[in-house]
């Protein structure tokens, strides 16, 4: 019996790491051990980096592109993969290329740049609101990650909500209980009593409100230290203006890390004295899940999608009002609740084991398998 041949866009890997990734990582890891109908094809040009993450397995193959330039990628590179490897259906993170030669299955993660312009680019805005609503409209499949993003791409691309799927973002098993011992970051790194923000760094991202409670609340003189772990992805002037500002004291209590994965990331979580995710806008937010699921003591904004994580109760806060945000660190900073009701709910309704059999039901209902 022949095998539905599945095309996966895995330029993401190429790439800084970001939610997509995980979120390709999470799904096709499941996939692969739930369905043997499917062959898996997934394209990227550094296939090492994916074959390290997905491993060698008899339904999964791996192409190279010829190139890392995304327009060269779109417009010629993966019409071949797909014309070449007699492709069923792809799948894409936002943008499809300029040719449909397949089914496709597009994932748009969210369309912040069009509710919050002021925090992006104005030739970002202007291209990816072509493209995605090119790319959204076409598609065979249209996936999104939470309520409140399938709401807003349906407002501002005018498509029915009954034709978008939400299939969520999750949380991996090795959070709750690693495998393994876990590197020592303290030492490392030599930290020691950190708070801790996990995430790239542009302005929707709010670093600098992080920064700005650390300081006004005096936290490095009681032996506190801010981590942030991420790339600089969009330039904010802001935080940089702000930065260069502070005494040098203080510019030694707070440490930027350009990433940091696998256990690392997994020990950063476990020996931080607080997670704090301030961001003003997210299509989903993956790193207050994972944190809460290694016992870490947690705030979270409430903003867009991150309003539906209700299970957090009282450290949810408004991540505009500087206030709220200090009170809700000396509030945690210092407090030691139990997380275990909160885990556990992760557990059940954030795991990649479930959006697996959504994607596959998704696609049976679509007649795909």
């Amino acid at each position: 019996m022949k095998k539905t041949r599945l095309f996966i866009d895995a330029h993401v890997f190429d790439d800084p790491f970001q939610g997509s990734r995980t979120y390709l990582l999470g799904l096709y890891s499941e996939m692969i051990k739930q369905n043997t109908a499917f062959e898996f094809i997934f394209g990227a040009y550094n296939i090492e980096n994916i074959k390290k993450e997905f491993g060698e397995h008899s339904n999964v193959r791996y192409i190279k592109y010829m190139t890392t330039n995304k327009f060269l990628r779109l417009a010629l590179n993966i019409p071949l993969v797909i014309l070449r490897n007699k492709i069923d259906i792809s799948h894409y993170q936002y943008i499809a290329p300029l040719i449909k030669l397949s089914k496709e299955i597009v994932t748009i993660h969210d369309v912040l740049f069009l509710d919050y312009p002021e925090l992006f680019p104005v030739l970002y805005r202007i291209k990816n609101r072509i493209l995605f609503r090119r790319s959204a409209r076409r598609a065979d499949i249209l996936l999104t990650v939470s309520d409140y993003s399938k709401a807003r791409i349906a407002e501002h691309f005018r498509i029915s909500k009954d034709d978008i799927v939400v299939l969520p973002d999750a949380v991996g098993e090795e959070f709750f209980e690693p495998v393994g011992q876990l590197p020592d970051v303290k030492v490392k790194y030599n930290i020691d009593n950190y708070i801790l923000y996990v995430s790239r760094i542009e302005p929707r991202k709010n670093h600098l409100m992080l920064l700005r409670a650390f300081v006004e609340l005096e936290l490095w003189k009681k032996g506190f230290q801010l981590v942030f772990i991420g790339e600089k992805s969009i330039t904010t002037p802001e935080y940089e203006n702000y930065w260069q500002s502070l005494s040098d004291d203080i510019k030694a209590s707070v440490r930027l890390i350009n990433g940091s994965y696998g256990n690392e990331l997994k020990s950063f979580y476990r020996n931080c004295r607080l997670f704090v995710y301030p961001s003003i806008a997210e299509g989903f937010g993956i790193p207050p899940l994972e944190a809460v699921a290694s016992h870490a003591p947690t705030i979270c904004s409430k903003s867009t999608a991150m309003g539906d994580f209700k299970f957090m109760h009282d450290r949810l806060f408004d991540p505009l009002s500087i206030g709220e945000l200090k009170e809700k660190i000396i509030k945690y900073l210092h407090s030691n609740q139990n997380y275990d009701r909160e885990i556990e709910y992760i557990k059940l309704n954030y795991n990649w084991s479930n959006v697996g059999k959504g994607f596959k039901k998704v696609l049976a209902e679509n007649g795909i398998i």
